[in-house]
């Protein structure tokens, strides 16, 4: 699972910082950065490597006459790895980026992404060439090598089947990704498949493959090993609005997303040094029509090495409070903070101490318990704090101890950083208006607000096409959430796709507004929003 990473403060981390936002914008269409990238050639150990990926709209790219690219395009980022008397090509993870058209992507901060590539350690090493994005926005590529010692030391990687753009119907009929045979290391103890997959075109009645789920599976000796849909729900994409049909579902990506990486773990299955066979398997298509949509993918085999620790817990992310960009959709808060946490020990996690707060404020304290195995992650709900003396953007502190009641073995990684910002401040008595949109959209759209501890104050649904509808809310101080909620993912924006084809079926835009008493404008919110509008706020 690829996690995006809180910004911390590592003591000792090597940056390397091959492209910025002057780095000229590469020329051709859709062309990549190149670039000779001067990696550690040491033996020394890295307890995370990071690669941190920001893009800006700018008029300075070369790709087209918007700032931000008009349509979402894919791209991944290699390096080429000397092996005999040539390189072998390594994906190091795909991107898709977002719809440009009036897109506002951070402003002149850009919108930044995360990848934990830690696994590629056995390769980041010495003058490798690197490819990496396109034309269609400014990049920003950081290399974040922090020292330390990982949860396991990582052996060795290697291509099963490197990256291309593979057709259905020769993966289909199995004349690509056929069986391979390969020999586990014998000098590992763990060994997993990773798989970068992502489906594109517009072929066949269901306009496979961007547009339609399908499995994939992968075989040993033609037993089945694992399976899995490559499909993607996209409706609470934090990028929105975007200049197209972003809040739809897809195969495998969103537009401005990572592409969904999966892991497999073979270790139950294999010993070292077994000689073993794997086949790519996928699902046949049912009309002719679906052969000649493609997914770009690479498949991996990582091996490693036995855990380093037996009592290791370690703080992944914060997801609240927080100003990274992958959590705007639910940030700003004043109620539960969220946490991901991980076992990165040998030995089952079955509880520890968590401290939270503000740094500035008062400390919390909250004994977990659980079951989680080595290197399995839980997504916790914190007890809320008291946000009243919460008056400006503040840092908030996790701090993580006592992994199964004993000394962590590991402390550098059991503190994580984030900044809380301002949520929306409202008085006691506003108006709610809500315009509806039409062609039959109107009934899918149900709101509530309510406090943190969950207590409903308004609720309403059913409503009727293009209508307008006003409440008058009244509240006592305290933090409140808005919650609209859209069953079909589409907002409540016009269906433009639809202008020459059905224009009976465009609609119009509805809206949703904040108006104080007297009618003045407290808050807008954008109708094309997908799933949900989400809007925490305190009252005082």
């Amino acid at each position: 699972m690829n996690f995006v990473i809180a910004k911390a403060t590592y003591a000792d981390t090597l940056i390397i910082h091959p492209i910025t936002f002057e780095t000229p914008s590469p020329e051709g269409w859709n062309a990549q950065y190149q670039s000779v990238v001067s990696f550690p050639n040491t033996n020394e150990q890295w307890a995370k490597i990071l690669m941190v990926q920001t893009l800006k709209c700018d008029s300075l790219t070369a790709g087209d006459k918007f700032p931000c690219g008009e349509w979402d395009y894919i791209w991944s980022t290699f390096v080429d790895v000397p092996k005999d008397d040539a390189t072998e090509r390594y994906c190091l993870g795909s991107f898709v980026t977002p719809y440009g058209k009036r897109l506002e992507l951070g402003g002149e901060n850009g919108w930044e992404w995360i990848y934990d590539i830690s696994e590629y350690a056995p390769i980041l090493k010495g003058d490798l060439n690197l490819i990496v994005g396109n034309n269609q926005e400014l990049l920003d590529l950081k290399f974040l090598f922090i020292k330390g010692t990982p949860a396991r030391d990582i052996i060795a990687i290697e291509n099963i089947y490197p990256y291309a753009d593979y057709k259905y119907e020769y993966l289909a009929n199995d004349s690509l990704l056929r069986e391979i045979e390969l020999i586990l290391n014998t000098n590992a103890s763990a060994f997993r498949i990773k798989s970068i997959v992502s489906g594109h075109g517009h072929a066949g009645p269901r306009n496979c493959c961007e547009w339609d789920s399908k499995t994939h599976t992968w075989y040993t000796q033609g037993y089945e090993l694992f399976r899995w849909n490559v499909w993607t729900d996209c409706g609470n994409n934090p990028i929105y609005p975007q200049g197209g049909t972003w809040p739809f579902d897809r195969a495998g990506w969103c537009p401005g997303s990572i592409v969904d990486e999966h892991e497999f773990e073979l270790t139950p299955y294999f010993n070292p040094g077994d000689t073993i066979k794997l086949d790519y398997g996928i699902e046949n298509y049912t009309d002719t029509g679906e052969k000649d949509g493609t997914f770009r993918m690479t498949h991996q085999l990582i091996s490693y090495g036995n855990p380093n620790f037996n009592n290791d817990v370690e703080i992944m992310d914060i997801i609240a409070p927080s100003n990274q960009d992958i959590y705007s959709r639910i940030n700003p808060v004043c109620s539960n903070p969220q946490i991901i946490i991980r076992n990165s020990g040998e030995f089952n996690l079955k509880s520890l101490n968590i401290e939270y707060g503000l740094i500035r404020g008062k400390k919390y304290h909250y004994t977990w318990y659980g079951n989680l195995a080595f290197l399995e992650t839980d997504t916790l709900t914190l007890p809320p704090i008291n946000w009243r003396k919460f008056k400006k953007d503040s840092t908030f502190r996790v701090k993580l101890s006592s992994p199964n009641g004993v000394i962590d073995e590991n402390k550098q990684n059991n503190s994580l950083t984030s900044i809380a910002t301002m949520p929306l401040k409202l008085p006691t008595e506003f108006i709610l208006n809500i315009h509806t949109n039409n062609v039959g959209r109107a009934k899918e759209n149900i709101f509530t607000i309510a406090s943190t501890e969950g207590k409903v104050y308004f609720s309403e649904g059913n409503f009727e096409d293009d209508t307008d509808y006003n409440y008058d809310i009244n509240l006592k101080k305290g933090c409140y959430q808005f919650l609209l909620a859209d069953e079909m993912e589409d907002g409540i924006s016009v269906h433009w796709w639809y202008r020459n084809s059905n224009p009976e079926l465009t609609g119009i835009n509805g809206s949703v507004q904040i108006l104080s008493t007297d009618g003045e404008e407290l808050y807008n919110f954008n109708p094309d929003f997908g799933e949900a509008l989400q809007l925490n706020f305190i009252v005082d």
